[in-house]
């Protein structure tokens, strides 16, 4: 037992014994019963098992497969809901039976769901749990349970009653509406005789040369919306918010394992700040669900709105990170699965290009004998400068070699020098493979390339602008010109001199785009 100093042992899937299934005996007896007194109450009232499992920890499993793998091989499995609590790292989940899974899709059901494990989760103030927290949380998990399966029943009634109430209302209504029809047409029978009764009149006296004409005047009926738009939008807003909350707290869940798998494969240091966002947000949760509580109380509708928009906003704000922090450690866990296959890719990589450095070696020593010394200069340091590259990389896959199976974290930081160090080996070896036919071109190209930097150079000294500004890139593109011209005349490496001369085209180039010309 974890709280007397004994070690805890890894805890497969097991079959549950009764409301409280605790193999290690980590809860008294007393702590026993106040799980199994609310949990049998329940089932008396809704005909619904609740078991509870005490481990100290999953198997190095998600709590999710874990809980499913222990409900299958349950008699929770028919009819019931099942709860585990881990008490070394201090985690919980709970799943249910096929028939409350396929409900968990409504938000009322889910939302319930999560209240409880909320009320579980008030209760563990420390890690690892010590035997009164893991008793205090599963009973707080029951009774909450039972407390929201009451206020559903009733408000299963209520709803019931509103209903039967708008039909009653309704009913009326048509009945009104039949006795308004019946008055309108009484309406239209007087007005139709008052008009023949008129026009007989009027008749009558134009005979008596009196014309006076009768205008009827009607008043538009004016009626009074049924709904109040206010009211009708702060209703809006508060179920928006509650479907938000249940939302949150099924990411939340999800976040948790996905948080603890990590800590798993990667440390606590690793995954501190993942911890600090999730803590976040479940805080975020818990004022949201003390907020909803503030709307179901309050009669005032722009009360009730401004409390849910609170809730939303606290949970736009605290929500995205924990997102951005599981999809992060997912692509990690995702490259860590390929680092097997990495590791071997770069192994093969150093054999080949430790294959490569003996070709160069050759290459180098024949084109030696076509050359003067001068022309490749350049080229006589590339072979121990790969070398060491290639040095360089062997060591860190030995790294990796040593640490892939115990110390992910260092096998992935070894294997990124390795990778890189290997690319860099493979530039002085190329330069190798190509400075003959480099070298046979290199004269025409490097009189075209002093010709163009030539001329950027002259568009540079011709500028009317602030010499000072840019006359040490012109120094230094007149140093690379006259080596280049000294290249095609004498026996100097023109590889080199080729180089300066894109180096010299450059800085010409700068000196036209210097901030000082005008």
């Amino acid at each position: 037992m974890l709280a007397c100093g004994a070690p805890a042992f890894a805890t497969e899937p097991l079959t549950t014994n009764g409301h409280v299934t605790d193999p290690d005996s980590f809860l008294s007896d007393e702590q026993r019963a106040t799980i199994e007194s609310p949990a049998q109450a329940f089932y008396t009232t809704y005909n619904t098992i609740i078991d509870v499992v005490v481990v100290p920890n999953f198997s190095d499993q998600k709590p999710s497969e874990w809980c499913e793998a222990t409900l299958k091989q349950s008699r929770t499995g028919e009819k019931g809901i099942l709860y585990v609590v881990s008490y070394e790292d201090g985690t919980d989940v709970f799943c249910t039976d096929a028939k409350m899974a396929r409900e968990m899709s409504d938000s009322t059901t889910r939302m319930t769901m999560d209240s409880a494990l909320s009320a579980a989760h008030r209760k563990y103030k420390t890690t690892p749990l010590p035997p009164e927290e893991a008793a205090a949380g599963a009973e707080a998990f029951i009774r909450d349970l039972r407390s929201s399966y009451g206020f559903s029943a009733d408000l299963a009634a209520s709803y019931r009653k509103s209903q039967q109430e708008e039909k009653d209302a309704q009913e009326k209504r048509a009945k009104e509406d039949r006795q308004r029809n019946r008055g309108a047409t009484i309406l239209i029978v007087v007005v139709i005789v008052i008009a023949v009764v008129s026009n007989v009149w009027a008749k009558a006296r134009e005979d008596h040369n009196d014309d006076e004409p009768a205008t009827p005047t009607t008043r538009p009926e004016v009626r009074t919306p049924l709904v109040d738009p206010v009211r009708r939008d702060s209703l809006r807003a508060a179920a928006e918010a509650r479907r938000r909350l249940s939302e949150a707290e099924e990411q939340v869940r999800g976040a948790e394992e996905d948080w603890n798998y990590a800590r798993a494969q990667f440390g606590s240091a690793a995954t501190e700040q993942y911890g600090r966002r999730l803590e976040a947000a479940k805080d975020a949760i818990a004022r949201g669900l003390d907020t909803y509580e503030q709307i179901e109380l309050t009669p005032d509708a722009h009360t009730k709105r401004r409390l849910a928009s609170t809730i939303t906003a606290d949970l736009d704000k605290n929500l995205p990170p924990v997102q951005d922090a599981r999809q992060e450690f997912a692509a990690q866990s995702e490259k860590r699965l390929s680092l097997p296959a990495q590791v071997a890719d770069a192994r093969e990589r150093l054999v080949e290009e430790l294959a490569d450095l003996e070709r160069a070696k050759e290459e180098l020593t024949s084109i030696a004998g076509l050359y003067p010394d001068s022309m490749l200069a350049s080229l006589q340091d590339n072979p121990e400068r790969a070398a060491a590259l290639l040095e360089s990389a062997r060591a860190a896959l030995e790294t990796v070699g040593a640490h892939l199976d115990t110390d992910p974290t260092r096998t992935a930081s070894a294997l990124d020098t390795a990778q890189r160090a290997l690319s860099m080996a493979n530039a002085p070896t190329d330069a190798i493979f190509s400075a003959k036919t480099d070298l046979d071109t290199s004269r025409e190209k490097l009189a075209a390339s002093i010709g163009s930097v030539s001329q950027s150079l002259s568009d540079a000294k011709n500028l009317d602008s602030a010499a000072a500004s840019f006359a040490p890139l012109l120094d230094e593109a007149e140093v690379a010109i006259s080596r280049g011209q000294r290249a095609l005349v004498s026996d100097e490496d023109p590889l080199q001199a080729s180089a300066a001369a894109s180096r010299a085209t450059t800085l010409a180039e700068r000196a036209i785009a210097a901030p000082g010309r005008r």
